[in-house]
């Protein structure tokens, strides 16, 4: 994912130490900020973006993860506003030659990036398990709960490989079906390790009766625990993964269609 990549390439671009020199570190810096939120996004970060910013404004409606505090199901994602001030905090690390900072900020904002995968499996596993369509959204459900899923289940497998596995035997292709349950308890028993915590994925809500849908509330309690190595690299491999969703989800935009999730749909 070019986001990592320009990332990765502000740091190896950043001296040490040095506050004169680190114009090509803050520049590299800019180009991940533009990946990430793309160029169709409004000055307020409420325009009609295509790539993954919009993509966690989404989302946070579905988890009623939205806003400053991340309990609302309207506005900007929780997500959005921690992973710019992220950006934000990195190049000013960037700038004054705080490298080994600016690697922790690049840590931070890869593990927030992970969370509205997590959401989009757990929005279709949901779906495939309980409101399951027919003919063109019954595809659709299959096909984007596919995606989510492999965007996200090389991060769990540096974690669990037997969670990861659960996760896969349940959101395949061509599968139709789900354990929403049995997936939600297996990303949760994950969220420690992965670095991001039941407050930043919240649980599926529903507008209508302004409350969560059974069994589909938050997990209880939260973790910030530190993601090791081996999970940064599975950072890496998971979000290859968006690339294929990237592609998903431009063609449902461009063909008009809504991602919005409501009961009995």
């Amino acid at each position: 994912m070019y986001v990592i990549r320009e990332m990765e390439d502000a740091l190896d671009n950043c001296i040490k130490g040095d506050t004169e020199r680190n114009d090509d570190a803050v520049h590299a810096w800019d180009e991940a900020v533009a990946f990430y939120v793309g160029s169709l996004e409004g000055n307020d970060g409420s325009g009609s973006g295509a790539l993954l910013y919009s993509l966690a404004d989404k989302r946070c409606k579905n988890f009623n993860t939205c806003g400053e505090a991340g309990n609302m199901a309207s506005g900007i994602s929780a997500i959005n506003i921690k992973i710019t001030r992220a950006f934000e905090a990195g190049k000013n690390d960037l700038l004054s030659g705080q490298c080994d900072q600016a690697q922790v900020r690049k840590v931070e904002i890869e593990q927030l990036m992970a969370v509205p995968m997590i959401q989009g499996t757990l929005l279709y596993s949901f779906s495939r398990d309980y409101e399951l369509g027919s003919g063109t959204d019954r595809d659709k459900t299959d096909a984007e709960g596919a995606v989510f899923a492999a965007a996200v289940l090389p991060l769990v497998h540096a974690c669990n490989k037997d969670d990861a596995k659960l996760i896969y035997d349940n959101m395949r292709a061509g599968l139709y079906d789900s354990d929403f349950p049995a997936v939600k308890a297996a990303f949760e028993a994950n969220y420690a390790c992965m670095g991001v915590t039941c407050s930043d994925v919240g649980g599926l809500y529903s507008v209508d009766i302004a409350n969560y849908f059974d069994l589909a509330a938050p997990c209880g309690g939260s973790s910030s625990s530190s993601n090791t190595g081996a999970i940064v690299g599975g950072v890496l491999g998971g979000l290859a993964g968006i690339l294929i969703l990237v592609v998903v989800y431009l063609k449902c935009f461009r063909s008009g269609k809504d991602e919005s999730f409501s009961a009995g749909q």
